[in-house]
């Protein structure tokens, strides 16, 4: 049974959609939207759930995002398959609610949380505590956290250097414009640290590697500055031939702006590459239909987003009961135009999830 936690409002914050963050599945996922929230504070339970194995709580944190059923019902899913309740949060954004989320988790008694710090760890610090203190397995989501037992983490070192490795096979051998006169653009986003860091400087190094250029760069995480950015750019450089972005979100706003511009004969599809990492829904769809306007938006390193669900539910629960690594390192897979069924049958999966 899922159950959700529903705590007061505040003020709403604003969340990156990066992996955990993810890459939602609207461009505009970077950024929580607030859901209507309870005056009152759900009553907290003195008694641990009456399950077999226990409980798992969830607190993702932006649960109002595109990409947050995609993760949290396959969770369920496999939490109850194992014996587990399965708790969700409902902070939609909002770093007080999320903290009052833990609380309440810690009030009932959960056997474990797993947690996604939507303002960063120092909000969390003192309620993780109290959980440890009290005997709760923790485990970060998407990096470690203070008390915690364990993290599911992303490859993205390993991500970004295949996504980058596609990039390169393409202007090896299929771009068809000036190599002397090549430029490209990387879209960043240095805020959430090393996680960006981790996906950004393996693109930026094998790239300008392998073409001799460096890029242009602006940061961008959603579709509308991406597109803005590259619509600056252009006035600079009107050759701009490929754009890599931290997040598809990003990504799929550059290719708002070079999509029209194929179309009107401006531009050479053969001349121009667009790519972004998460697996965006709106991203893999273009993918699955050839790679839109004139095939540009030729791949994704997307997360398997219904795996990394059932990884929330196994991970913790392999804590509990002492089996495996405490700490799950998951894979992105390069999805591009050249297996479009691959791409389909992600969306289909995605698309069963959020019905």
């Amino acid at each position: 049974m899922r159950k959700s936690v529903i705590a007061a409002p505040a003020v709403i914050g604003l969340v990156l959609a990066l992996a955990a963050c993810g890459g939602g599945s609207s461009s505009s996922s970077s950024s929580a939207e607030a859901a209507p929230a309870s005056s009152e504070a759900a009553p907290a339970s003195s008694e641990a759930p009456a399950t077999e194995g226990g409980s798992v709580a969830f607190s993702y944190g932006n649960e109002s995002a595109g990409i947050y059923p995609i993760v949290a019902k396959p969770a369920a899913a496999q939490a109850e398959s194992r014996g587990f309740e399965f708790l969700e949060g409902s902070a939609n954004g909002d770093c007080d609610k999320q903290v009052q989320d833990l609380e309440n988790f810690v009030t009932q008694q959960v056997s474990a949380i797993v947690v996604l710090p939507i303002c960063g760890v120092e909000p969390v610090t003192p309620v993780l505590a109290m959980a440890k203190e009290a005997g709760i397995t923790i485990v970060g989501y998407s990096q470690p956290v203070p008390s915690g037992d364990g993290a599911i983490v992303y490859q993205n070192v390993a991500g970004a250097e295949a996504l980058a490795a596609n990039a390169i096979d393409w202007y090896t051998n299929e771009f068809t414009g000036d190599k002397e006169d090549f430029s490209w653009v990387l879209y960043t986003y240095d805020q959430c640290g090393q996680p960006c860091t981790d996906r950004t400087d393996p693109i930026r190094a094998a790239i300008t590697a392998a073409t001799g250029v460096e890029p242009y760069e602006a940061e961008s995480v959603a579709e509308d500055t991406g597109q803005k950015a590259l619509e600056t750019l252009l006035q600079k450089d009107p050759s701009i031939d490929m754009v890599i972005g931290i997040n598809d979100a990003g990504a799929l706003g550059a290719y708002a702006a070079l999509a029209p511009l194929v179309k009107d004969g401006t531009r050479e599809a053969s001349e121009l590459y667009v790519a972004g990492m998460d697996g965006q829904t709106e991203a893999l769809e273009l993918i699955a239909e050839g790679g839109g306007e004139g095939g540009i938006y030729r791949a994704s390193g997307a997360l398997i987003l219904d795996d990394l669900g059932r990884a929330v539910a196994d991970l913790p629960i392999d804590i509990l009961q002492g089996q495996g690594a405490s700490t799950l390192e998951l894979p992105y897979e390069i999805v591009t135009t050249a297996d479009p069924a691959r791409a389909r049958a992600i969306v289909d999966t995605y698309n069963s999830l959020t019905q």
